[in-house]
């Protein structure tokens, strides 16, 4: 009965008529991760989740990992996460969680694959969250581009220095943390469908080996005018109820915060982990 509608040529489906809090079969498992890899962001429709039927829901598209920044996971199910403009900043200035466009958590080894968020309480307008094709993006510039950024990798931390968001609680945490810097390809392979796609967050790059900052800064602000263009953007409207997943090794993902700031916004978010990037 589930029925899987694409939203537009280059992004996006609609999965309808599935509970994901009922028992699911090995096919339409299968068919479900088919569709986020195919379709770049899939949402399904009208759930109504328990934070444990969230995680156990994600849980059919692989592994939930654990998430940075654990003061905003839910105490008695640790693995999903809020996100609310509620949350402040150790000067009580509100977090705006995901602002630019960024790509999850690349300072792991193994990032994750897929991100989850599901809508709880939302405001009466705004508030959408947007994934771009990074696919597509790879394959529209051009091939000098292409050629020069072959190969190139990314040195990943918790919060890059050259970030123009780089402030306050994140940068804390790079300071409190200093994890192990992580490389990570520039272009990324896929590995289930071996198509390539650009793959770096500019919050976490602090560099491109051989490349200063400014200079990586530089490149990477090129590639994202370059490869974020309105065809290949899916803006999800959210409906209480929706979840809604994307491939992060063929995405990034933005939130907007068109919305009044006295409304209640919530949703919660799982991340399922990934392979090591080649």
């Amino acid at each position: 009965m589930m029925k899987v509608t694409k939203l537009s040529p280059h992004i996006g489906a609609e999965v309808t008529d599935v509970d994901l809090r009922e028992p699911i079969d090995a096919e339409t498992r299968r068919r479900l991760n088919a569709a986020v890899v195919d379709n770049v962001a899939l949402v399904n429709r009208d759930q109504d989740f328990t934070p444990n039927q969230d995680l156990a829901a994600v849980a059919l598209f692989g592994e939930p990992m654990e998430q940075h920044f654990t003061q905003y996971a839910l105490p008695d199910c640790p693995l999903v996460h809020e996100v609310s403009n509620r949350h402040k900043d150790k000067s009580g200035k509100r977090v705006k969680h995901g602002a630019g466009w960024h790509t999850d958590h690349t300072n792991h080894v193994r990032p994750p694959k897929y991100t989850s968020l599901y809508a709880v309480a939302l405001p009466s307008s705004g508030g959408d969250t947007a994934v771009v094709n990074m696919r597509a993006g790879y394959e529209a510039l051009p091939d000098a581009i292409r050629q020069k950024i072959e190969g190139m990798k990314t040195v990943n931390v918790f919060q890059g220095s050259a970030s123009a968001r780089y402030s306050g609680q994140s940068a804390d945490a790079q300071t409190e943390r200093k994890p192990e810097p992580v490389l990570q390809p520039l272009v990324r392979t896929h590995p289930e469908n071996g198509t390539k796609a650009l793959y770096f967050p500019p919050v976490k790059a602090e560099n491109i080996v051989g490349m200063d900052a400014a200079q990586s800064q530089a490149l990477l602000a090129d590639l994202l005018e370059r490869s974020v263009r309105p065809e290949f953007v899916y803006r999800h409207k959210w409906r209480k109820g929706d979840m809604l997943i994307w491939d992060n090794r063929a995405a990034m993902h933005r939130a907007h915060f068109d919305y009044d700031a006295d409304e209640y916004r919530l949703l919660y978010r799982v991340l399922v982990r990934g392979e090591l990037p080649i």
